[in-house]
């Protein structure tokens, strides 16, 4: 950054980034690339998300699979555009690529997220046999 803001070099490859058809050495007001960066990080937010929804969900391998490529082309371009972002789209920005990183970790191993689930269910069931039968202890005590 410049001392009155951002520097010529940094707006030249920040700008083609979030805004379609802008020519190098254009000239770009600041407020018009944060407006445009927000909606630029928005819209790759949403679509990130819907598609590690759907990889998730979906029982349709070939929607799965090509939800997963569209979920990496935004993880990618959420990527380039964190420089640019301010605290609070940095913010968003790690949250929804911490849910692509959940996603893309049962897509790639769900044979391992299956097992420890099913590891877990027994856990509670075995957990909640030996409360109850905790409390039937107790209650043969009373009686």
């Amino acid at each position: 950054m410049g001392l009155f803001g951002l520097s010529r070099k940094e707006k030249d490859t920040w700008a083609p980034i979030v805004i379609q058809g802008i020519k190098p050495d254009m000239q770009v007001d600041d407020a018009l690339l944060k407006n445009a960066t927000e909606s630029y990080i928005c819209q790759h937010i949403r679509i990130l998300e819907e598609s590690a929804r759907l990889v998730l969900e979906s029982k349709n391998n070939k929607t799965r699979e090509d939800r997963y490529e569209l979920a990496l082309q935004h993880f990618s371009a959420l990527s380039k555009i964190r420089k640019y972002a301010d605290k609070n789209q940095k913010k968003r920005i790690v949250d929804a690529q911490d849910y692509f990183m959940i996603m893309n970790e049962y897509y790639k191993h769900p044979e391992r997220i299956r097992n420890q689930e099913k590891q877990k269910l027994k856990r509670q069931k075995r957990d909640s046999f030996w409360e109850s039968y905790g409390t039937l202890e107790i209650l043969d005590d009373i009686r």
